[in-house]
């Protein structure tokens, strides 16, 4: 399965690889990088040649200065060639220094193309302490990795880190990620109701980058990312951009940060009309068994209304919609559903009028 993610994802960078280098160029960027217990360096390549054009060299660059690399990939075949080189100090044909707390670092790689000598050069690694970094610094046992599957055609990289290293093999993507809660706050100190909002290009977990929807639920949130440097100065709420109190805080992996998000404009949302009162609404059991059928009880006619239920993961995926054509009834959620927390939210013309949370399973 990994080889086949690998593959998709040489296709994607492929295709990158059109607008950012020259037709036909090949092409070299940073999949991993990680240091052992001596602080010494282990960088591996992935290495894309559709054209097979001949390698002359491929020399790396850091804060400390170049070194070019002793090895260079053979191609065989036609298409997609790919490999993953790993390079480290002995690999370099004069020393090469990479500083653990932070660096950047670029490859260029010069090859043969209509018996000319050229020059290709792609991705570039800035993390830690250095200055513009992308990713914080790697801790004992964690390595930096690319996250290529989210490539959209333009030259943002995604870096992030990850508990489990995979030097020597595709990075496994599912392992870059780390969970950010929190509390949101209004322009006069006040917890946010019910509500939704994103973050704008945030890159959750097995999604692009995108505009998904983070419930907000009795001033909460929390959500799915890479483990990189996460900052933000707005966010949408309601469709709505709304100004927020800047933050840079730095994602680890399989972990759960804490960040609370304070609004610097005004903001009226739906959950703050005094509808709660006028529409109640209750659901049950809960928690759900699974095989349970969910009920629920509105306090209004809603033949009349376009009310849907949905089913919200904690990750800001909807999971289940349903229509509502009654004041009361049973929802029979998907089997396959995992255990867990869920939002449930009603909407009354495609707006959210109630969210409460759902536990499945004991």
């Amino acid at each position: 399965m990994k080889k086949v993610a690998f593959l998709l994802v040489c296709v994607l960078y492929s295709v990158k690889c059109l607008i950012a280098n020259p037709v036909g160029s090949p092409s070299v960027y940073i999949n991993e990088i990680m240091f052992d217990s001596e602080k010494e360096w282990m960088l591996e390549l992935a290495c894309y040649n559709g054209n097979m054009f001949p390698y002359l060299g491929m020399t790396v660059f850091s804060s400390s200065g170049s070194a070019e690399s002793n090895y260079l990939p053979v191609w065989e075949g036609y298409y997609v060639n790919y490999e993953l080189v790993v390079l480290t100090r002995d690999s370099m044909k004069s020393n090469l220094d990479i500083n653990p707390l932070g660096d950047k670092i670029t490859v260029y790689v010069k090859y043969l193309n209509d018996q000319k000598e050229l020059d290709s050069v792609d991705a570039v690694l800035i993390f830690g302490n250095h200055q513009g970094a992308q990713v914080n610094a790697p801790l004992d046992g964690q390595s930096i990795g690319s996250a290529h599957g989210y490539v959209h055609l333009s030259d943002v990289y995604y870096y992030a880190k990850t508990n489990e290293p995979t030097i020597g093999a595709p990075n496994d993507m599912s392992k870059m990620y780390g969970t950010l809660t929190g509390k949101i706050y209004d322009k006069n100190n006040q917890l946010l109701s019910n509500d939704s909002m994103t973050f704008f290009y945030t890159i959750f977990q097995y999604q692009p980058p995108s505009y998904p929807n983070v419930p907000i639920v009795d001033g909460s949130y929390s959500i799915k990312t890479l483990a990189n440097r996460f900052s933000r100065n707005y966010v949408y709420i309601s469709n709505k951009k709304i100004k927020i109190k800047p933050f840079t805080i730095d994602i680890e992996p399989d972990s759960i940060m804490e960040q609370d998000i304070y609004l610097l404009e005004d903001y009226t949302g739906i959950a703050e009309a005094p509808v709660m009162s006028d529409f109640p609404i209750r659901i049950y059991p809960n928690p759900l068994s699974g095989g349970q059928a969910l009920r629920y009880e509105v306090g209004t006619p809603v033949k009349s209304l376009d009310c849907r239920m949905e089913l919200v993961s904690m990750d800001g995926r909807t999971v289940f919609e349903s229509k509502i054509t009654d004041h009361t009834g049973t929802v029979n959620l998907p089997q396959s559903l995992s255990n867990g927390m869920y939002i449930v939210n009603f909407k009354l013309n495609n707006k959210i009028h109630y969210s409460t949370r759902l536990i499945i399973g004991q």
